[in-house]
Order: structure tokens, then C-alpha cells, then sequence
């Protein structure tokens, strides 16, 4: 084999482990990127699933029923509100158990009731215990009912869940920065002869300086461009899987993250590379060998 070709195949295999390894870092920023953006989102998802059942005494009219519904729809509060008729509830139990568990009882023991979904500012202990009381002190509702536990469970797990968030984030950037800083770093060792032979025929720090600092932004500039298609390949998937949940949100935060992450990827690698090629500018032949 050549010394050229032999040359061209470590030069190659030098860039690939620039792209490879920041690529790597890109994605991993990019995930965490996006759930820090969208961490208030994902947790209104998961908010506004929780449900208030309202049950209604067999004697309701349906005037009564109807006139209920029409002020909860109108209430600022109210996301969703379904009615469930006793039949209905008896079908989707009968549904869920595997049986029709009304030919052992005779009767069917359930009441009609109406499910409120409650939008997620609202999803407080506080605003349901306040809405139950008020609902519990018309004659026609027998009960209200919401998971208490569940509530104040993902209220303070939100809320753990976006500190802890915020904290790796930062953790990860600074390992991000160290990460491609050295593989660039390596990368331009591994030509610090060329530039030693470009200062002995006379050329200027800044001509020798300048292809390595734009060729490391465009490495940069196609790292972030590989990591952000994975990215969107992992949002795909995750919405084929849990398609209730809009992964492609808002398109504002998603237009930040590719923005921040091309914009970094190149601003990074460029800096790297002025840093370590000035370092190796200033070495002296001597040292060099």
C-alpha cells in the first residue's frame, strides 16, 4: 500500500471517529433537549388524563342531567365531559372482565354517571376536593370520585422529574463540550506534521489555520444534521407506539432544538479546531519530533 493512500485512509478514518463521536453526543443532547422543551406539555398530557367521575342518583331527570353537563362544558376548567349511562358502564365492565357479570347479580348495581376531564392547570388537589364539595351539595349526585393519591403523586413527581431534568441536561452539555473538544483535539494530532511542514516552507498560521477550522464546522455541520434525522426517527417510532401523545408538539420548540443544535454543532467544532490547531502553531519543530 502506498504512503498516499495510506495517508488518505488514516485522514478518513479520522473524520469518520470526529462524526461518529459527535453525532453520539448530538443525539443524546437533542433527547434531552426535547423533553426539557416539552417537559410542561408531556406532564398536561399525563394531567389530563386523570378523570372525575360524577355519579347521578337513578331518579336524576334528565333536565337536570343535561343542564349540568351544559355548566360544566361552559366552566373554564373542563377539557372533556362524557356521559356514561348505566348500560354503557355495565357493557364495558362485562367488556373488561370477560363476562356479563349482571346474569349472576340479576340487576345491573351501576349508576349513570358523567366523566369530567379537567384541564391540566387545574389537575390540583385543591381545585377537585373544592369542585367535589360544591357538585356533592346537589341532591341529585350520590358521589364524586378522582384518584387523590394520583394527583398529588405526579404533581410532585413533575416537578422532581423537570429539576432533575434541567440538572443532566447541564451535566451532559459540559461532558458534550469535553467530549468533541477531544476527539477534534485528536483528530488535528494526527496532523500536526503537515502543519509543522507548512511553517517550514513559509506559510502563514492563518492560511494553515483556516481549512482545518472550516473543514471541523462542516464535520459539525453533518454530525448535527445525522443526529437530528435519528432524532426524528426516534420521534416517529415513539409515535407509532403511544400515539396518544402529539411527540411533533408545537413546531416553535422543535424549530429552537434543530436551530440550537446545528447552530452549537458548528460554533463548537469550529472553536475546537482554531484552539487546537493554534496550539500545534505554536510548537516548535523540535518538539514536534
Amino acid at each position: 500500500m502506498s504512503t498516499t493512500r495510506l495517508y488518505k485512509r488514516r485522514l478518513f478514518a479520522s473524520y469518520i471517529s470526529v462524526v461518529s463521536s459527535t453525532t453520539l453526543v448530538l443525539f443524546v443532547l437533542s433527547v434531552l433537549g426535547y423533553f426539557l422543551l416539552n417537559s410542561k406539555s408531556i406532564a398536561n398530557y399525563f394531567k389530563e388524563q386523570v378523570t372525575m367521575t360524577v355519579f347521578l342518583e337513578d331518579q336524576t331527570k334528565e333536565m337536570e342531567r343535561e343542564q349540568l353537563m351544559t355548566t360544566m362544558r361552559l366552566s373554564p376548567f373542563t377539557k372533556t365531559v362524557r356521559f356514561v349511562s348505566k348500560e354503557t358502564a355495565a357493557s364495558e365492565h362485562s367488556a373488561a372482565i370477560g363476562e356479563d357479570f349482571m346474569d349472576f347479580l340479576g340487576y345491573n348495581p351501576l349508576q349513570n354517571a358523567l366523566d369530567i376531564g379537567l384541564k391540566a392547570d387545574f389537575v390540583t388537589t385543591e381545585v377537585l376536593d373544592s369542585l367535589s364539595d360544591i357538585m356533592e351539595q346537589k341532591p341529585f349526585i350520590s358521589e364524586v370520585l378522582y384518584d387523590r393519591p394520583l394527583i398529588v403523586l405526579l404533581n410532585e413527581n413533575i416537578n422532581t422529574f423537570s429539576f432533575w431534568l434541567l440538572v443532566c441536561s447541564g451535566v451532559f452539555v459540559g461532558i458534550a463540550l469535553l467530549l468533541i473538544n477531544h476527539s477534534i483535539k485528536l483528530s488535528i494530532y494526527s496532523k500536526r506534521l503537515i502543519i509543522q511542514t507548512m511553517l517550514l516552507v513559509g506559510a502563514k498560521k492563518s492560511f494553515i489555520r483556516r481549512p482545518f477550522v472550516l473543514r471541523y464546522m462542516i464535520l459539525g455541520s453533518l454530525s448535527a444534521l445525522i443526529s437530528l434525522g435519528g432524532f426524528a426517527g426516534l420521534l416517529s417510532f415513539l409515535t407509532s407506539i403511544i400515539p396518544q401523545i402529539n411527540w411533533w408538539g408545537n413546531p416553535l420548540p422543535l424549530l429552537i432544538l434543530v436551530g440550537s443544535i446545528l447552530g452549537c454543532s458548528i460554533v463548537i467544532c469550529g472553536v475546537s479546531a482554531y484552539f487546537a490547531t493554534r496550539r500545534h502553531l505554536r510548537l516548535t519543530y523540535d518538539i514536534v519530533y
